[in-house]
């Protein structure tokens, strides 16, 4: 058996794809039956100690540790005592030796399954063991070795509550620890000291190991028993080690020490005793590195042969400084905040208290005084590993000088020199490395490495900067006038012509001097923002005016743009500056740039620019669209790609060359759906639409701008290629764009020669939904382009939309398409209102013909397919009638058509154009009202519901023009079913209001609106699905009141009524005293109270539904009980 479980085993363990997918799968059965046996434990201890086999080995230990978690408790005593014994003999015999004893991976896994028999045996069975393991140790540095895996396996395992634990597994980690205090920790602690101090110069990576398992007992154990002079004498000595991952191990010891939270004035006095700060302190000329390594100097300089141990190293000890200096400064402002507390509440301070508060005080302050030097050195580094650390501390010292400049009205002495020197370091870290990736100045380099360098670069220079530029400026908000004068200093350096003996100013030089510029605007008071007398007015205007070294490299161009729009408003008291300061944005500085991202980012910045100064470029007007005009054409005939996500629309690029198919799969070339380039026209739309132009010069300007724009659609739509709906889009977009400057009044009245250049625009851009019917982003511009157009011409596009809209119905369309020419014949009904009447009778036909087409018979009508869940279950259990599947997409999709198409209904009635329904055409009438008041008794959504009964309240409001019909009338049967009405929609003249204007009209109102959406509708599906404490319901009941009191007013009471207490309430199972209530509140009670009765029926018949669900299983166990 032990040799078939060994090649079963061994076949488990392959993964070279050598075995049989069916032997291997039987080897697995074989074993994991093997597994199944209460005694496995048994074959694992035999086979570990025999098998040669490192995979053997591995599985025994997995196999047996598993066991010990699950069944140890149910063991024998003697089995127990049989486990253990192999464990520590495996543990002595194999493992004392570090280098043919076990590999690593064994070692770790025997250390896991030792601490699985730990968590049951200790401290109650084997309170020795922490003590029989230091024992042994002697007996090897194998032993050694095992003895800190263990004591990691023990954190990882059983102690730390980093890691997630049940609340079980937490009351065991309390458990042990308590067990370690009382009975182990002190000979652990003990033999930490001796191992190190033994192995430092013998075998430093040993230590090492032993400092990176102290390491995470030390938050939690006494603190004297690492803390005492000896130990910390051992670990400040081996900052100093030759090993650099010894001396890191050490630092960060220290740096868990210090971090370890106790009182204020104790942990004062401990970083006294231990003599940390001093030897902190002498690290004022540079952080050490081991042996003759460099360290990092008060200029920053770093040796260049530091290898990433080194940089390591520094790191570490960096955040030892920075831990050691803010633990200081929060003991300092507890100490302080305690005294402030108790005064705040009228309580003394006794003198010997008093005296300790001092005293803690006067060392904390002198201890940190200590520190300050090395601190600011670090800070000014320049190195990242070394500054960065110290973050948090900058941000409390910052927090205790703004707290300090409150109390004592000004800043201390120090403060200013210590703020210097930390804006210097903010200078230092935040700009781009020396060797930076970025160095071209032109473009991004096109090769992948290079790019990809590029890029993670940048984007670790701003996550960086966020940390510190959060810093500046709450600096600036204590010290405004430090930092005002330290950002001069560094644009004059940045803006000086190059000297004799002076270096040359590199581009991380100039970027980081404008963008601290930038920040330093964010929040700025406004007296420093005044253009005569405010410095950093002063300061922009001299930014705008110098000659900057390196303005063309990418980065630098970036935050000159940025900086001058921050800082825009200081143009209109400064003229003469605007024309070198708009020249920036349309030369190789901005939109000429090389590179995009800048030439883009121009195009935004220039548009933002217009707005704020629109009045001022009013004389340069000529002069920018001269210099723009380049840019115009290169945008306008150069569109972007599409995204990945976007090209995927069609395959068709055959059919696309023709404009066949659907629209022959030109979304693969179209526009970009988001190109911030196209900001520029609506920059230049803004700087023409200014009414001071002259009428003629402003008539010139605008046609030599839409000229082009309307040639290139028209020569696409002639030429149909691959790239033509690209260009199309482009251009449709550009002049969308443009008209956004010019005013209704303008373009109407005052100079409507403007205006028709934007309708012949309009007739051009009907022509592309002729050649490319189907063509989705085109279609959605094109509507953008009528919403637009709408807005600034008014009713002088009245005549265009019969053949627009036209277009964009008879179309092939699905939901979403639809969903957006009604968003547009809505905004068009609430702009013209009645002068829609004419349009409407010709649209509204085919438009709800249409809709209803897309939303098929099939369509659930109360809006729960457009609910995920729905969805989810009607994939599940069936298909649509086509066969295909139930698409969450397509659900979401219809049910925003159906809100839609409510909301066009709505608007209609409530603009006076409700007779504008009555053209429908036979049966799509019936269609329409049916879908209405299927929502008003179904949908889910209670503002749907009031939605739809707001609609019919205006309809029986229109159509029922008296309580009865008149004499004579054509009259229709009442007994409407749910499949259909039978409404007769007139062709000819509507009857006046004082009539029924819908033959059966009212019938259907009392049977289908009130009895059967407002009560039925109401008490049935709302009772399901709506809560009376909601004010959604409330509002939706008391919707259906104010509707069913309109049909009792105006279709006949008496009807109502008989129809009310006949069928309606009686269907529902409701109580004589309920029915006579309703009845009463009905005829005689205002909407408010007949509200609340109809609170109290759905109350009732909620309660109703709850009882009849608590009776069934009932009834059910007693028939059950009566069967047997």
């Amino acid at each position: 058996m032990s040799d078939d479980f060994e090649r079963a085993l061994l076949i488990t363990f392959d993964y070279t794809g050598g075995v049989d997918a069916t032997l291997k799968e039987r080897a697995n059965v074989f074993i994991s039956d093997i597994k199944k046996n209460p005694d496995v434990w048994r074959l694992c201890c035999e086979r570990f100690s025999v098998t040669a086999y490192i995979e053997i080995k591995f599985w025994c230990l997995q196999t047996l540790q598993e066991v010990i978690r699950s069944s140890y408790t149910a063991m024998s005593d003697a089995s127990k005592t049989e486990i253990k014994s192999a464990l520590l003999t495996w543990l002595q015999r194999d493992c004392l030796n570090l280098k043919s004893g076990l590999p690593t991976f064994l070692r770790n896994k025997l250390a896991q399954t030792i601490v699985a028999v730990l968590q049951f045996e200790y401290p109650s069975c084997w309170p020795g063991f922490f003590h029989d393991l230091i024992s042994a140790m002697n007996q090897g540095e194998g032993i050694v070795d095992m003895f800190c895996r263990v004591l990691v396996s023990v954190d990882e395992d059983l102690v730390s509550l980093d890691i997630p634990r049940s609340q079980d597994e937490s009351k065991l980690s309390m458990h042990i620890k308590d067990s370690m205090r009382e009975h182990s920790i002190s000979d652990i602690a003990s033999a930490w000291y001796a191992l190190v101090d033994l192995y430092r110069t013998k075998r430093p990576a040993l230590a090492t190991s032993v400092l990176q398992t102290m390491q995470r007992y030390v938050p939690w154990i006494d603190i004297s028993l690492v803390a005492h002079p000896k130990f910390v004498a051992l670990l400040l000595s081996l900052l100093e080690s030759s090993d650099t991952a010894l001396a890191a191990a050490a630092a960060d010891c220290l740096t868990e020490v210090v971090s370890k939270r106790m009182d204020a004035l104790p942990k004062l006095t401990l970083f006294e005793s231990m003599g940390i700060v001093s030897k902190c302190a002498n690290w004022s000329g540079g952080i050490p590195l081991p042996s003759s390594r460099a360290g990092v100097g008060s200029d920053g300089a770093e040796d260049d042969g530091l290898d990433e141990e080194g940089e390591g190293l520094l790191g570490r000890c960096a955040h030892l400084l920075a831990t050691l200096a803010t633990e200081i400064l929060d003991s300092l402002k507890r100490l302080e905040n305690g005294v402030i507390s108790l005064a705040a509440i009228g309580l003394s301070v006794d003198d010997e208290a008093a005296v300790e508060v001092k005293g803690g005080s006067e060392l904390g302050s002198r201890q940190l005084a200590a520190l300050f030097p090395v601190i600011l050195t670090a800070f000014k580094s320049g190195v990242e590993e070394v500054a960065l650390p110290l973050m948090p501390f900058m941000h409390a010292y910052t927090a205790r000088l703004k707290v300090q400049q409150k109390r004592s009205q000004g800043l201390p002495a120090e403060a200013t020199m210590h703020i210097h020197a930390i804006l210097e370091g903010l200078a230092m870290t935040s700009r781009y490395p020396v060797d930076s990736a970025c160095e071209h100045g032109g473009v991004l380099p096109v090769s992948g490495p290079e790019l990809s360098a590029a890029r993670e670069e940048q984007a670790e220079v701003e996550e960086k900067r966020r940390d510190l530029f959060s810093l500046f400026k709450n600096i600036s908000k204590i010290a405004f006038a430090e930092s005002v004068a330290f950002v001069t200093a560094q644009l004059q350096k940045a803006t000086s012509p190059p000297a004799l003996g002076r270096p040359e100013v590199t581009f991380q030089e100039a970027e980081m001097a404008v963008v601290l510029l930038y920040e330093l605007g964010e929040g700025a008071p406004e007296e420093a923002l005044k253009s005569d007398s405010g410095a950093l007015g002063q300061l922009a205007v001299a930014l705008m005016q110098a000659n900057l070294p390196s303005a063309r490299h990418r980065l630098v161009a970036m935050a000159v743009l940025e900086t001058y729009v921050r800082y825009s408003k200081i143009l209109q008291h400064h003229q003469n500056v605007i024309p070198s300061a708009i020249m920036t944005f349309l030369d190789e500085r901005g939109m000429g740039h090389p590179a995009e991202d800048v030439s883009t980012r121009a195009c935004y910045l220039f548009a933002r620019l217009s707005k704020l100064l629109r009045n001022n470029l009013r004389p340069f007007v000529p002069t920018i669209l001269q210099s723009l005009h380049p840019h115009l054409s290169r945008i306008a005939t150069r569109p972007l790609a599409y995204s990945d996500t976007l090209t995927t629309m069609s395959s068709n690029t055959s059919a696309a060359a023709s404009g066949t198919g659907r629209d022959g799969g030109a979304q693969r070339v179209g526009a970009a759906l988001v190109d911030d380039r196209l900001y520029v026209f609506e920059a230049v739309g803004l700087l023409l639409g200014q009414e001071e132009l002259p009428a003629e010069e402003q008539y010139a300007m605008l046609t030599a701008l839409l000229q082009p724009l309307r040639e290139q659609i028209d020569s696409n739509l002639a030429v149909r290629s691959f790239n033509s709906p690209g260009l199309i889009l482009q251009a449709l977009e550009a002049i969308v764009r443009i008209n956004k400057g010019f005013k209704t009044d303008l373009c109407i009245r005052a100079r409507p020669q403007l205006g028709r250049m934007f309708m012949v625009c309009l007739e051009t851009a009907i022509q592309v939904l002729h050649v490319y019917p189907s063509h989705k982003v085109l279609r959605n511009r094109f509507i953008s382009s009528v919403h637009r157009l709408v807005e600034c011409l008014g009713t002088a596009v009245l005549p265009m939309l019969p053949a627009a809209l036209e277009a964009l119905v008879t179309t092939q369309v699905d939901a979403p398409d639809l969903t957006e020419v009604l968003s547009l014949t809505n905004q068009l009904i609430l702009k013209f209102k009645e002068a829609m009447q004419g349009l409407l009778q010709s649209l509204l036909p085919v438009l709800i013909a249409r809709l209803h087409t897309v939303l098929t018979a099939e369509w659930e009508w109360s809006g729960r397919m457009a609910a995920p869940a729905a969805v989810v279950v009607a994939r599940a259990a069936s298909t649509t009638q086509n066969g295909s599947t139930v698409s969450l997409e397509e659900g979401r999709e219809c049910g925003e058509l159906q809100r839609s198409y409510y909301s066009l209904l709505h608007v209609l009635v409530h603009t006076g154009l409700s007779r504008s329904l009555l053209n429908l055409p036979p049966g799509i009438l019936d269609v329409a009202i049916k879908a209405v008041t299927q929502g008003a008794a179904t949908h889910v959504d209670a503002t749907v519901r009031r939605t739809c009964m707001q609609i019919l309240q205006r309809l029986v409001s229109d159509w029922c023009g008296g309580p009865t019909p008149p004499s004579g009338s054509p009259s229709i049967s009442t007994a409407l079913t749910p499949s259909g009405m039978s409404l007769q929609s007139p062709q000819s003249q509507a009857a006046p209001l004082s009539e029924e204007t819908v033959p059966g009209f009212r019938s259907y109102a009392i049977e289908h609106f009130a009895g059967g959406a407002c009560l039925v509708g109401l008490m049935v599906s709302g009772a399901a699905l709506f809560d009376t404490r909601d004010a959604a319901t409330m509002a939706l009941i008391g919707e259906a009141a104010v509707s069913i009191k309109m049909v009792h007013g105006t279709c006949g009471g008496d009807q109502l009524l008989s129809h009310m207490c006949g069928n309606v309430l009686p269907s529902l199972g409701c109580p004589s005293e309920l029915q006579q209530q309703l009845a009463y509140h009905i005829r005689e009670s205002e909407a408010k109270e007949l509200k609340e009765c109809l609170r109290a029926v759905m109350s009732w018949r909620i309660q109703s539904a709850q009882q009849s669900l608590q009776v069934q299983p009932m009834l059910r166990d007693q028939m059950s009980e009566g069967s047997r």
